[in-house]
């Protein structure tokens, strides 16, 4: 009676080990998905460097486009091609085309940061994101270009 008694005892305190055992293994599990996902959360963070960039640049934007208004139109026309044209007349804007403006000098290049991260995807270069970032830049002054002399009267300004 006494063996049995014993064996039951064991087998209740071998039980609780296994739980116990397996209550461990799922914290060590737990913790190993809490370090990969802060991992890679810090990747994302690395990854939107271009985001941070683009906020910094926005933060100088106003001189900037008061050192560029010297060299017009060409001057903002090429760093800041997207606030050009929201000021044209042709879009007729009236007076939201001020607001549209000022707010287009702040986002120009954050957005674009977002735009290079999310198209480069896991491929975030320096020279990638230089590359889009030119790209949308010629493709803005082409827009102004075309807008400027199709229906404009001609006048670069």
């Amino acid at each position: 009676m006494n063996d049995l008694i014993a064996a039951i005892s064991d087998a209740n305190s071998g039980s609780q080990r296994t739980e116990t055992d397996a209550r461990s293994g799922l914290v060590f599990l737990d913790d190993i998905h809490r370090q990969r996902r802060h991992g890679k959360l810090l990747e994302s963070l690395v990854r939107s460097w271009p985001i941070g960039a683009g906020i910094v640049i926005a933060c100088f934007a106003p001189a900037l486009s008061e050192v560029l208004s010297v060299i017009k139109p060409w001057g903002m026309w090429v760093v800041f091609p997207f606030v050009a044209l929201s000021a044209r007349p042709e879009l007729h804007l009236g007076s939201l085309g001020e607001t549209v403006s000022q707010a287009i000098l702040f986002l120009q290049f954050p957005v674009e940061g977002y735009f290079a991260k999310k198209i480069l995807k896991g491929r975030v270069t320096l020279r990638g994101v230089s590359g889009q970032i030119l790209l949308y830049h010629f493709l803005g002054v082409a827009q102004l270009f075309l807008v400027c002399r199709a229906l404009g009267d001609g006048t670069l300004h």
